[in-house]
């Protein structure tokens, strides 16, 4: 999650925004960082919904905060998006991650609900306290029974 393909850095007369261009879920990784001042490593196996997959019962709000985003990853793929791969630009100042982009193509819709999917979880994460024993848990301790249905996510955060 470290290796970035390109970023540009562009420098303002008040702000400094670093803007960047990566693939895919490592995008995710840089609002993160951005937003939370954490590496996305700390949540790689972070509950029972950070990192991939997911199945029980979240831990806690973080974990929420994962569940409410596979659910907005699982909408952009019911519409044709591609979660894996898909890339967007990103802006972040002051810990602020923002999409800039034209909507116009199926890309670019795609692109705009991918990165609104990944601002919300970091913002959501930022708010969520990290419990540092949920950082490696094991897939067991979730329990094996099916995924939280997506539209009980909201009700927890």
């Amino acid at each position: 999650l470290c290796c970035c393909s390109r970023v540009s850095v562009l420098f303002s007369v008040t702000f400094r925004k670093y803007f960047y261009t990566i693939r895919g879920l490592l995008e995710l990784a840089g609002v993160v960082k951005c937003r939370t001042g954490r590496s996305a490593v700390a949540y790689i196996m972070y509950g029972c919904y950070c990192g991939l997959g997911g199945q029980g019962w979240p831990r806690d709000k973080a974990d929420w905060c994962c569940h409410k985003h596979d659910c907005c990853y699982g909408k952009a793929e019911d519409l044709g998006c591609q979660t894996k791969t898909d890339k967007y630009q990103w802006t972040c100042e002051n810990k602020m991650s923002n999409c800039c982009m034209n909507y116009t193509s199926h890309n670019d819709r795609c692109d705009k609900m991918l990165c609104r999917c990944d601002r919300e979880a970091a913002r959501c994460l930022r708010r969520a306290p990290f419990i540092p024993k949920y950082s490696v848990w094991p897939d067991f301790m979730c329990g094996y029974s099916n995924q939280i249905k997506c539209c009980l996510s909201h009700t927890h955060i």
